[in-house]
Parts: structure tokens; sequence; C-alpha cells
């Protein structure tokens, strides 16, 4: 999509933030609601979220959301009670015995809330316990945006692709309701936004060749924080050849994760790029769920997709493209928070792996296409 001019922009710093903007939409929310999730969990934040929005429904508001099935299998009667309240809720891609596989290896990964088409919210958080530092001692790293301005509009238009993917006719006709913010944190203003959506002509592969192409262009920095690092070949080339152009490559990756097979074979190929100059962190104690990257001195790329063959070959995904010094500042210094409670990886301890361990990790990425 465009690259537009005019926004308003809010990093959100972990999963607390991300879902207490998530509320604060919700809650502010006086003539439409749309959104997209990949996990609603039925604990304390699921149930929280649903009795919002069956209050936003009672009061009038008109509730539209796409939830991935497979993702949120546990959330059937949450599903049902915003259902009961008004809302129109659609499963996407359901799946069963009888679905095809392509149904059940296609996702909707995306994490978005659009509240009366001016204010919107996307990042890495689904809705969890997990998510929240404050509930939960180990919660993941997520990283997210508040946005305000007209990439909102191409944020609902997207919206309402998927919608339309979903079940027959469009959802409420878009409509704008200036006023105050509803997220009441530290906005950035006059920020040129990018929405990059695997719905555009390329498809899927769009995310992809996006990144290809901020990596080929990539100069002075590029910093990337990632979930599943498990990059095509092509993609781990264009890396390679940026760090060894001089460009400052630093990879945070997870030391823990939800997925032993995706962190094993996200390990395999840590040796091409540390022959090229990258420097490679892996994050200790808290699993790194992010999906983010820092690239020259303010461009920001923040969202759900991650860069693995899932994220580029089968899942709907979203991202967006942040121009603003102070917006890559902050994420910046999110980024420097994390270095204490990581490990560096370096070329000889990678190249000093029992041969059984290089076995193990050589076969789990042999599995890329499926992990």
């Amino acid at each position: 999509m465009a690259l537009r001019e005019g926004n308003e922009v809010a990093l959100l710093r972990g999963g607390g933030d991300i879902l207490d903007a998530t509320r604060a939409l919700i809650r502010g929310a006086r003539k439409s609601l749309r959104f997209e999730m990949y996990i609603w969990k039925p604990d304390a934040v699921g149930r929280e979220i649903a009795s919002l929005l069956k209050e936003a429904s009672g009061r009038g508001v008109a509730v539209h959301g796409v939830v991935d099935h497979l993702g949120s299998l546990d959330a059937g009667s949450l599903i049902d009670q915003v259902r009961q309240a008004g809302g129109e809720i659609r499963l996407f891609h359901p799946v069963g015995l009888w679905r095809p596989l392509s149904v059940w290896n296609r996702r909707n990964h995306r994490k978005l809330v659009v509240a009366d088409g001016v204010e919107a919210v996307v990042g890495s958080a689904n809705w969890g316990e997990e998510y929240d530092l404050r509930l939960t001692e180990a919660a993941y790293l997520d990283m997210g945006v508040a946005l305000r301005g007209p990439s909102v509009r191409d944020l609902d238009d997207d919206f309402q692709k998927v919608w339309r993917r979903t079940g027959p006719g469009p959802g409420q006709a878009f409509e704008e309701m200036p006023g105050q913010p509803f997220w009441p944190g530290a906005w950035f203003h006059e920020a040129r936004v990018q929405v990059v959506t695997s719905l555009q002509r390329f498809g899927t592969g769009a995310i992809r060749r996006h990144i290809e192409l901020l990596v080929r262009e990539a100069r002075g920095r590029l910093w990337i924080a990632n979930a599943y690092f498990i990059p095509t070949l092509r993609l781990r080339g264009l890396l390679g050849r940026a760090a060894r152009r001089g460009v400052d490559l630093r990879l945070l990756l997870p030391g823990v994760s939800d997925n032993r097979l995706t962190l094993a074979a996200s390990r395999a190929g840590y040796g091409t790029l540390l022959r090229a100059g990258a420097k490679i962190l892996e994050r200790g104690g808290r699993f790194l769920h992010a999906k983010a990257a820092l690239l020259g001195h303010d461009l920001s790329l923040i969202g759900s997709a991650n860069l693995d063959s899932r994220s580029f070959r089968h899942n709907l995904e979203l991202n967006l493209l942040i121009q603003h010094e102070g917006l890559a500042q902050q994420l910046e210094q999110a980024l420097l928070e994390q270095v204490p409670e990581s490990r560096v990886v370096t070329l000889a301890q990678w190249r000093s792996r029992p041969w059984w361990v290089r076995l193990g990790q050589q076969a789990a990425y042999a599995l890329r296409w499926w992990l």
C-alpha cells in the first residue's frame, strides 16, 4: 500500500501495553469496532476482552471480528457470548476432519483492532494471560503500535478484505469518528506509515518481498528482533551481504521458545550470518515473541510476521513500516534493554556444538516448510 503521511503513532512496549491499548479502544469506541485475532484464550484476559466487547455491543457499537479457528479453538464460549450480545464474529478457515490440508495450513496470524475508523492497534500479542507481565512472571516479550491518521483507513480496507473471505457481504461501511486518542500514551506526530499486508496482489509473498527489499536497501543499521527466525536461503543470503557491506546487523532472537523445533531450526543457520559479521544475541528467561526491526535512524517495522516459511508462504500477516525518528529511538531503547538478559552467540561457540546437536538442528531445519 501507499506510504501515507500525517499519522500519529505510539510504541506499545510489551504485551501489557498492547492489551491495555486494546481495552482502551474497545471502551472508547462509539460507532464501530473491527478486529482480527489469532489466539483468544479463555482465561482472565480473554474473558475480560469478551466482556468489554459485549458492553460495546450493548451500547450500540457495531462489533465485527475475524478469529482464527485453529488458533482460538478454546474460545468458542467467549465468541458465542459476544455473538449473543449482538456482535458479529466469523471464524477464519474453520477446521474439521473433512477440511482439506490447505485450510488447516493457512491461518490468520494477524492481530488488529480498529475503533471508529480512527484509531488502531497492531502488534504481536494475542489475547491471553501469557502476554502480560503483570499477570505472568515469564510473560512473552512483544511489541506493538497504536496508530491514528490516514493509514487507519488502509487497515480498515484490509480488514474488509478478510471479512469478505469469511462470508457473504461486506461489514458495516467505514465511518470515521474523530476525537481524542483512546490510548493515553505518548504519541509521535507526522509519521509516515506503510501498511504491509499479505492480502495484496503478491499474496502471502508480499510480506517476504517487502522484507527482502528492506534488507537489500539497508544502510547503516539493521536490527531485527523476531520470534521464529528461519529465513529462506535467499533472505539469509541478503542478510549476509548486508553485513559484509558494512551494515550493523544485529539479531535479537529467542533463547527459549514455545516450539523447540523452530528454535533448533533457527540455530542451524547461524553460521552463515556469523561469518558475514552479524551479531546474534539470544534472549533468555522469557520468550522473545516480538516481530520488529530497526532500519537506519528513523525506520521501524512492527507487526505479526515472523521470518519463517509459515509467515512467508501460508499465513495472513500484517506489518507496519513507520518512518519517525522518535519512534525509532524508543524501539532502539526497548531492544537495548534486552541485551543484559541475552547471551551473545559467537562463531567459535556455534562451531563447537556436539555432533548430535548439529544433527538435530539440521533435521529441524529440513522441516522448515512445515514449522
